[in-house]
């Protein structure tokens, strides 16, 4: 299982924010230190779909969160709803 706990945003020409890259780690019980690209963890998610997961830190604890998904080769989704952008935004920024 792949786990993103942290986002980094950047900002387009029109002023919206969009995830450049994400952290990620392969262990529910330490803070991610992998970086990548937004477009890698597409990638991979659409090679090995049903394998990554958000997670957080509450408590001294980290949790496991809720499913990626990726909605039209272009935004990273924990949800399932109509919305194309990114939604992420509840994780940490780095």
């Amino acid at each position: 299982m792949v786990y993103i706990d942290a986002v980094h945003y950047e900002t387009d020409r029109y002023g919206n924010r969009y995830i450049q890259k994400v952290k990620w780690t392969n262990s529910l019980n330490q803070k991610a230190t992998d970086i990548c690209t937004k477009q890698s963890m597409i990638n991979f998610i659409n090679e090995h779909p049903n394998r990554t997961k958000t997670k957080f830190y509450r408590n001294g604890t980290w949790h496991e969160g809720e499913d990626v998904r990726v909605v039209d080769n272009s935004y990273l989704r924990t949800d399932a709803n109509t919305i194309k952008s990114d939604n992420l935004g509840e994780l940490p920024e780095f």
